[in-house]
């Protein structure tokens, strides 16, 4: 989902869990998983649909705060 669906879910507090997960295939790279209430998993997009990547954990962090996000879930 893109950035303005996510602030739609989380502003009707259906965002349960946010996740930091490795890229697969891709190396030193990150992305943002959302699991909604119902145990639905969704990963933050791009505007074209394709997952976004992230060259750091910094860096999406700092998306997450942007969204007003104050934990994450960082998995290895």
């Amino acid at each position: 989902m893109r950035i303005d669906q996510i602030v739609l879910l989380m502003q009707a507090g259906d965002i349960k869990t946010v996740y930091l997960l490795p890229a697969p295939l891709k190396e030193n790279k990150w992305t943002i998983q959302f699991e909604r209430k119902s145990g639905e998993q969704v990963p933050l997009t791009a505007q074209r649909a394709n997952i976004r990547h992230f060259s750091s954990l910094d860096s999406a962090w700092k998306i997450l705060t942007e969204l007003g996000c104050s934990s994450a879930i960082i998995q290895r």
